[in-house]
């Protein structure tokens, strides 16, 4: 998931939430957790670790030693893809028509970790993410009260149910709980989740306080500074409050691609991975044990879904 600016989202019901995720599900899902943001709409600040960093340093892929114990891209929405599988095996069970729809595979984006470095949407889209293709087709149908409850165990108002209207048990968090409950294949080792997720994000905090990294910002705003414009860092260009706009301006799309030319001609980007790598090599040295548990709770969890796959999968 790129982290930054994001819509803000109105609350709703349960159901239509699930819904709404199985439609946009996205392997930006990853065991490591999604690191902080948020902000204004569709604009993506560079503030914050990606939940799944991508694989170079060139035109926007970040690798790093964290990413050995998340779930790739590809894995994750098979995960996913398996959930929403599972869950319709088991709403079939119940002797219901409803089903959770699947959704088309991801369109892998550049990570934002370290801000904009693709040229291209720096031109077309200046510091905003690209627009949100959604689903193609009729809206997703709602789940009925009593789809919803086998769905979810809840009633629409939250109030959990155990049993249907004759008898039959629900299963914990209904259909849709018991599908995480068989792809985890027991209890979460949530501990040991929040241990790679805390890599991902203490780092790249420690990485802003790293003198390599410091120095390469001054340069970085030496060069923004002889193209016009004035910022200590790309963290303070991509959060120029100028550019809280429902539209990229022709001045945002300037400073983006002059962003974008600065790390290149400042070797800002393998700079800062060269910092914060280390500081995650350092940091993965002492959980070791904890992530090699997550490592393995990862690979099991991840032979399930293929198994579902194969097995329900058209």
């Amino acid at each position: 998931m790129t982290v930054g600016r994001r819509r803000a989202r109105a609350r709703a019901p349960r159901a239509l939430v699930l819904v709404a995720a199985a439609l946009a599900a996205t392997a930006a899902c990853s065991a490591a957790g999604d690191g902080p943001g948020g902000g204004p709409a569709g604009r993506s600040a560079a503030g914050g670790p990606s939940a799944a960093a991508p694989s170079a340093t060139a035109a926007g892929r970040i690798s790093l030693p964290i990413d050995r114990f998340t779930l790739t891209a590809d894995e994750s929405y098979a995960v996913e893809r398996a959930k929403v599988l599972l869950t319709n095996e088991c709403l079939r069970g119940f002797g219901l028509d409803y089903r959770v729809p699947e959704s088309p595979p991801p369109t892998a984006e550049p990570s934002r970790r370290y801000g904009i470095a693709d040229r291209e949407a720096a031109r077309d889209r200046g510091y905003h993410l690209p627009a949100s293709t959604g689903r193609s087709g009729a809206p997703a149908a709602e789940p009925t009260e009593t789809q919803a409850v086998v769905l979810l165990g809840t009633t629409r108002a939250g109030e959990p149910r155990s049993t249907t209207a004759d008898g039959r048990p629900i299963p914990p968090g209904g259909c849709y709980g018991e599908a995480e409950t068989r792809l985890d294949g027991g209890a979460r080792p949530e501990s040991d989740i929040a241990a790679a997720s805390a890599v991902d994000t203490d780092s790249y905090k420690q990485s802003l306080e790293d003198p390599t990294v410091t120095a390469v910002f001054h340069s970085w705003s030496a060069c923004m500074e002889r193209h016009g414009h004035h910022y200590e860092s790309p963290i303070a260009s991509v959060g120029d409050k100028a550019f809280d706009t429902a539209e990229p301006t022709p001045r945002e799309r300037a400073v983006a691609l002059a962003d974008v030319g600065c790390k290149t001609e400042t070797g800002l980007l393998q700079t800062w991975t060269a910092a914060e790598s280390a500081i995650q090599t350092r940091m993965i040295g002492e959980k070791s044990a904890v992530l090699d548990r997550l490592t393995a709770f990862q690979k099991r969890k991840i032979t399930t879904a293929r198994e579902a796959i194969a097995r329900l999968g058209r």
